[in-house]
């Protein structure tokens, strides 16, 4: 069963509209970079994600979201534990990202 992965971008005062796109377009651009250990392929089910648009205000000051699908939690763990493109990506973020939120479920788990 398939496994969800959510994160949520809240972007340092001052970040320029083109930095935050490049660290959007980088996270992105994972799901063909990040290779399985085994099968030396890409991965990463499918990947979506863009700027918020909710008129709800209970963004909480995160601005971006992003949402990534893996077969099942061992590939989730490489990820986020060993995939050398991801932990790459991550450190990029130090200073262009206030807040990082992080959410993981499994369809239909309550």
């Amino acid at each position: 069963m398939s496994l969800i992965h959510v994160v949520q971008f809240k972007f340092k005062p001052g970040t320029d509209e083109k930095a935050m796109r490049a660290v959007c377009d980088d996270l992105l651009s994972l799901k063909d970079k990040a290779v399985h250990p085994t099968s030396k392929k890409p991965y990463i089910k499918s990947a979506s994600g863009g700027r918020d648009n909710s008129p709800e205000g209970l963004q909480n000051g995160f601005t971006h979201a992003f949402v990534f699908e893996f077969n099942n939690e061992e590939d989730r763990n490489f990820y986020l534990k060993q995939d050398e493109a991801h932990l790459a990506f991550v450190a990029t973020l130090e200073d262009l990202v206030d807040r990082a939120q992080v959410l993981d479920y499994t369809p239909g788990k309550y």
